[in-house]
Parts: C-alpha cells; sequence; structure tokens
C-alpha cells in the first residue's frame, strides 16, 4: 500500500483547455419555458459552464484540497481469477481518534462534532476503472468482482469485519458484498436498495399490498409508497437511455465527436469533454431534488470523469447489465437472501424506489426511513440527512454485533 496524491499533469490541463476553445455547439432549440430540459441538457446551460470551465475554474486549488483533507492511497488487491490477477485499487483510508470506532462508511463520522455518536473508521475506494482505480483490460470484471476486491481490501487492511454503505452502483456492490461476502460485511445501508420482480412470487401479501394501494382502499401500500413505485416505473420507462447506450455499445459512444447532438443526449465522453459535460449534467439535473448545483460542484463531477477517461465506467454497465454471466449475478444480488442486517434510506426524487418493507424479502431489514427531500446523490445533496441514517442504522447493527467494535491500540 502507498500513499496517494493527485496530481494532473499540465499536458493534460493544456490538451483540455484547447478542446474546450474548439468545442463545437448544436443548433438549440426552440421550446417552451419548463420543458427546456426535454431533449436533453440545454445548449446554453454547457456553453456557459464551458466558458466558465475555460476562464474561471481552478482545477490546481480542488487538487489541493482534496490531497489536504482526504488521505488518499493505491493498494495492487487481488481481485480472485486469474484473468485478472491482482489490480491498482485507489481508496481514501482515514481512521478517528476514537478507540471504539466503528469500522467504514462516511467522512464527517470519523471525527463527529458531537460526542454523542458512533465514529467510525473510512474506506471508501474507487470502483475498478472510475477515479483513478486501474481499469479491467479484459471483459468480465463487474459487481460480484467488484465486490471481491473490496472484500479483499478491507482484510488487507485489517478489518475483519465492516459495515458497507452505498447508492447508485455502490448499492448494488454493497448488496453483492452482504450476498457474497457476509462472514465479513455484518451489515449494510443502502439509499437505493432495488428488489429483483420476481422475488415478489413468493411474498403474495406484497402483491396483494400493492393491489389494495393501486385502488386506494385499506390495507393496501400508503400513498408515498405506491408513488415511488410509480416513480421507478416512470424511470425505468423514460429515464434510461443513458444506459441502454452504455451498455450495449459502449466503446461506441466514447469515441464520438463534440459535434454530436447533445440535445438527443448522445453526446460523446471520451474525446470530447463538452460532451462529457453535458452527459452528466442532465443527470445532476433530472435526478436530483432542485438542488443547486455550483459550478465548481459540476466541473468536480465531470473532471473525475474526464481525467482518466469515462471508457472503463461505460463497460461497467455491459458487464453488468448486457453480458450473460453479469446480468446472471445482477438478478441474484437483487433476489438472493443474505442473513446480515440491512438499512434503507428513500429520498424522495431518487430514480429507484419501492415500499418501505420490500428490503426484507432479501435481508432483515433492521432500519427503514423515508424522506421528504432529497435525491440520487443523496450523500451531496443531503448529506446531513444520510449521515443521520447511517448513525442509526449502526447503532441498531452494533448492539448485536460487537464485533464491530475496534478495539484500543
Amino acid at each position: 500500500m502507498e500513499p496517494f496524491k493527485i496530481a494532473v499533469s499540465d499536458d493534460v490541463l493544456a490538451d483540455l483547455k484547447f478542446r474546450l476553445e474548439h468545442a463545437r455547439y448544436p443548433q438549440e432549440l426552440n421550446l417552451q419555458v419548463g420543458e427546456e430540459w426535454s431533449y436533453g441538457t440545454p445548449v446554453n446551460e454547457v456553453k456557459e459552464l464551458v466558458e466558465y470551465w475555460k476562464t474561471g475554474f481552478d482545477w490546481r486549488s480542488l487538487e489541493a484540497d482534496l490531497n489536504a483533507n482526504l488521505p488518499q492511497f493505491m493498494d495492487s488487491v487481488e481481485t480472485g481469477d486469474a484473468v485478472h490477477g491482482t489490480m491498482k485499487i485507489h481508496f481514501a483510508h482515514k481512521r478517528s481518534t476514537r478507540s471504539n470506532a466503528v469500522m467504514k462508511i462516511a467522512e464527517e463520522l470519523v471525527e463527529p462534532t458531537d460526542p454523542k455518536h458512533p465514529a467510525f473508521h473510512l474506506v471508501s475506494p474507487s470502483i475498478p476503472g472510475y477515479g483513478f482505480s486501474e481499469a479491467p483490460t479484459a471483459p468480465g470484471f463487474g459487481v460480484k468482482r467488484t465486490a471481491a476486491v473490496f472484500d479483499n481490501l478491507m482484510k488487507r487492511l485489517g478489518y475483519t469485519h465492516y459495515l458497507a454503505q452505498g447508492g447508485d452502483w455502490g448499492a448494488t456492490i454493497a448488496r453483492a458484498l452482504a450476498v457474497w461476502h457476509h462472514e465479513s460485511c455484518k451489515g449494510i445501508a443502502t439509499n437505493m436498495l432495488i428488489v429483483y420482480p420476481k422475488r415478489l412470487l413468493w411474498h403474495p401479501i406484497m402483491l396483494l399490498k400493492i393491489l389494495l394501494g393501486a385502488l386506494g382502499v385499506p390495507g393496501g401500500y400508503s400513498s408515498a409508497e405506491m408513488g415511488s413505485l410509480a416513480k421507478t416505473y416512470k424511470h425505468l420507462n423514460f429515464g434510461t437511455a443513458y444506459e441502454i447506450i452504455q451498455k450495449q455499445r459502449p466503446q461506441v459512444t466514447t469515441h464520438r465527436s463534440s459535434s454530436a447532438m447533445f440535445k438527443a443526449d448522445l453526446l460523446p465522453r471520451k474525446d470530447s469533454p463538452t460532451g462529457l459535460l453535458a452527459w452528466i449534467l442532465e443527470k445532476l439535473h433530472s435526478w436530483t431534488d432542485n438542488y443547486q448545483w455550483t459550478k465548481d460542484e459540476i466541473l468536480l463531477f465531470v473532471m473525475l470523469n474526464w481525467i482518466p477517461g469515462p471508457a472503463p465506467s461505460f463497460r461497467f454497465y455491459n458487464e453488468n447489465l448486457e453480458a450473460s454471466d453479469g446480468v446472471k449475478d445482477l438478478i441474484h444480488i437483487q433476489s438472493a437472501w443474505s442473513p446480515i442486517p440491512m438499512g434503507v434510506s428513500i429520498f424522495e426524487s431518487d430514480i429507484y424506489q419501492f415500499p418501505d418493507d420490500f428490503g426484507s424479502v432479501v435481508q432483515p431489514l433492521k432500519y427503514v426511513k423515508r424522506h421528504s427531500r432529497g435525491g440520487h446523490f443523496a450523500a451531496w445533496e443531503t448529506p446531513e440527512i444520510l449521515l443521520g441514517d447511517i448513525r442509526e442504522f449502526a447503532k441498531i447493527v452494533v448492539a448485536d454485533d460487537p464485533t464491530l467494535i475496534s478495539k484500543p491500540a
């Protein structure tokens, strides 16, 4: 394991500036007020951010801030198969000064300002191919293999027992840890639980509650829970164009040039920083609960994808949603029973939501909380709410499993 500092070369930044200076934009559409985002990212939004990117954005300042405040490391970790061998994994690792800290989870929890809150040791790894982790060079590296790498990393760091938390792919990786590594992963908290629909066939009472809820009669799911199902249905039918593109032909999209029409949400990401910006910005807009992103926040997200190149993150969709073995693993992750406890946070504007008790079909559901605000990027949009849920869940789990308490040095 070696300490790691982000140090983007001057050549990379010069190349970026050149590409931004020569960006090409599609024609803007005349849309009615309130429909500006209906075709994808508006051209004027992209132009404004590109201008700031060129003239006002200070990457070196953000880079220095990340290096100063986030202890980072790189370690070669066994993947568990001969094809992929070992991979260099980038991760943040920050231990709490409190001797009774719970192992793992989020930044503010390392040294809580209120001593009554539990303290956590933080291990935050980047998925292989994301951020600064090494990208797989051969097919077959999906969520199952990622979970094995993360479990191996935790053990290399000396954490024989830990909790896992995640949203988006992180939520699926957490479930994979619960399914295949529950001897070391002792509980998971998720802010995007997805349950395989056919699993409900073994739970006819839940199916009945859906029917009664749809009819609005007593005994069914509440209006809020039925609203969750409606939002999930809407996303599946009208919000997954990006997913189809990324999973079916991931290499093709990354080669497209900046002359592509990003109003059709087919913007390039490998060769055009402008295209990458528009691609990411559309999700930052549509998946949040009216969160007011700053320009620096948006461009930080984009830079962390632009610097290593986004092709591996595209391929991750293919490995899990298109490749036959990956699809089988994903169905198993979404339907298999795990004996370790789970906590679920549900945010008002997230893309996948289910009734409160759905998690109980795949794990012992120890904590569930529905929130009237927040979206897909809960850790960024509403960190105080998510951290509160993590704390409450951890208290429940640790009370039943003291192996999660670290011993004094």
